[in-house]
Formats: structure tokens, C-alpha cells, sequence
């Protein structure tokens, strides 16, 4: 065992906010606390269980670039251009355009993100499918580099992607139930895109049509830069691993989904090697 930690001390070791600490903590298990007599008390931590985890976060953490953004915001345009509706989950209030363009991005940077992991780590190359469809399609991965040639995949591949606060990967339904919609395993990331993307990206014009107007000068040093983005492919599960579920800690469903906690998600090397030698 390691040093002992108090809770706001685990908190500044890990560098989270305290919502995500006990997000990743309480609710999805990726790491515990030290036993509490009658399961009271304050909450220690094993700086050495935290460090472990941590070297496994940040292995699983991949960085994206402009380009890989600029890949992702192309598919999102078209997929809006096309007139695709997007509806908040379980309602049928539509999305207006800039939030169901950060969701689609956010999306497919999941994508890249899982792409890029497998080959940095396991020189293993997928292809993935970017095309804009009439019907959802639901596998993610459609192709296999092996040999100089492309072949399909032995199985079906979800990539699915929430904040990076989310502790559970949760699916509706109709993914799940539905032959022509489902996966045989899904693969859960936590990009951590800032929802001002579309401000940082037009930044310079942004501030040509502003710098003259009142108010400019009390945020001209606040209005963000573009920077490069993080994403933890946080693990992944098969469809019978999937638990049904009304709610989960913080949020009641309209209807049953199919959730996973992310601490119980596949996640070492060894899993992810696994993962690959069934693809």
C-alpha cells in the first residue's frame, strides 16, 4: 500500500474536478476508497491504487489534431446539410445547430481516437466508415488492414461517446434490441471537447467584426484559442455484458436503456489485445 490520501488530496492527485472524482468513484467503480468502519467515516485512498489508475487513464488517452478535427466537422456539416434531425434522447424537442453539430463531432472523434489507439499501440489499422447514410449504420469499424488488403471485420463494432464526466456507457433500446442496429461489442470514449469549438475555430474572424464594439476590451484576453483535443477510450464490453436499466445515479430514463459502468468495462492491454484477435 501506498501513501494514504485524504479525499480533497486524491482529488488534486489525479487532477479532476470534484464532480468527475466521485462521478469515476461513486458511481461508475474505477477506483474505491479504503474501508470505512460500518461504512461511515471520511474517505481515504491508496495513493497507490490512484497512480495505477492513472497511468491506465492517461495510456488510454489519445491526442487529436486540427485534422482529425476538421474530418469530424466535415461529416457533421453534411450530415446537417442533408437535413438530418437530430431530437434530445427520449423526447421529440429537435437540437438547434450548434449543439447538434458539437454532438456529431464529438462523435466521430471517438471514432478517430479509437483508430489512432489501435494503431499506436498495437500497430493494428481499421478502417472506418465516414459516409453520410439514409438509415443509421451500426457498426463503426468496416475494414481491417492485414496483409496489404482490407477485409471485414469477424464482428460487429459500436464506438459510442459521452462527456468525460460520464461514468456509463448507456445505449437505447432500439441499438440494442434491434438486429439491423445492434453490435456485438461496444467500445465507450470520453472525448473532452470544449462546446465553444465553433468560437475557437473562427476566432480571427470572430474578433475582426468585435474589436471595435463597446464591450470588447473586458474579454479580448478570455476568447479561446483552438487547441488540440483529448480523448480516453475509456474501455469496452460485449451485447451480453449489458445490464438493463431505468435510471442510473443523476438521471431517470423514458423507457429502458442498456448501460455498462465504466469501471467494469474491458480495459487493460491484454483485453484490448482480446478485442482485436476476435476483430
Amino acid at each position: 500500500m501506498g501513501k494514504i490520501l485524504k479525499k480533497n488530496e486524491a482529488i488534486a492527485f489525479l487532477k479532476l474536478d470534484e464532480k468527475t472524482f466521485d462521478n469515476y468513484f461513486k458511481n461508475a467503480g474505477e477506483f474505491s476508497c479504503l474501508n470505512r468502519a460500518g461504512g461511515r467515516g471520511r474517505f481515504y485512498f491508496d495513493e497507490d491504487e490512484l497512480k495505477f489508475w492513472l497511468d491506465s487513464h492517461n495510456w488510454r488517452t489519445v491526442e487529436l489534431d486540427f485534422n482529425d478535427y476538421s474530418l469530424c466537422l466535415d461529416f457533421a456539416l453534411a450530415q446537417h446539410f442533408r437535413g438530418y434531425v437530430l431530437s434530445d434522447w427520449g423526447t421529440a424537442r429537435q437540437r438547434e445547430f450548434g449543439q447538434k453539430i458539437t454532438n456529431w463531432v464529438k462523435g466521430q472523434l471517438a471514432e478517430v481516437a479509437v483508430k489512432k489507439f489501435f494503431n499506436l499501440n498495437f500497430n493494428f489499422n481499421v478502417e472506418l466508415d465516414f459516409q453520410i447514410y439514409d438509415k443509421i449504420v451500426p457498426q463503426d469499424i468496416i475494414g481491417i488492414f492485414e496483409n496489404g488488403e482490407i477485409r471485414k471485420p469477424k464482428i460487429g463494432v459500436g464506438i459510442k461517446s459521452s462527456k468525460p464526466k460520464s461514468a456509463f456507457l448507456v445505449l437505447g433500446e432500439n441499438e440494442v434490441l434491434l438486429p439491423d442496429r445492434r453490435s456485438d461489442y461496444y467500445i465507450f470514449c470520453r472525448p473532452d471537447m470544449p462546446d465553444d469549438h465553433l468560437l475557437r475555430l473562427t476566432r480571427d474572424r470572430i474578433i475582426e467584426v468585435i474589436r471595435n464594439q463597446p464591450h470588447y476590451p473586458s474579454y479580448e484576453e478570455k476568447v479561446p484559442y483552438f487547441e488540440n483535443i483529448f480523448c480516453e477510450i475509456a474501455g469496452y464490453c460485449s451485447l451480453n455484458e449489458l445490464e438493463k436499466a431505468t435510471s442510473i445515479p443523476g438521471q431517470n430514463f423514458e423507457g429502458t436503456r442498456f448501460v455498462k459502468k465504466t469501471g467494469q468495462l474491458h480495459k487493460n492491454m491484454a483485453e484490448w489485445q482480446q478485442l482485436l484477435n476476435l476483430m
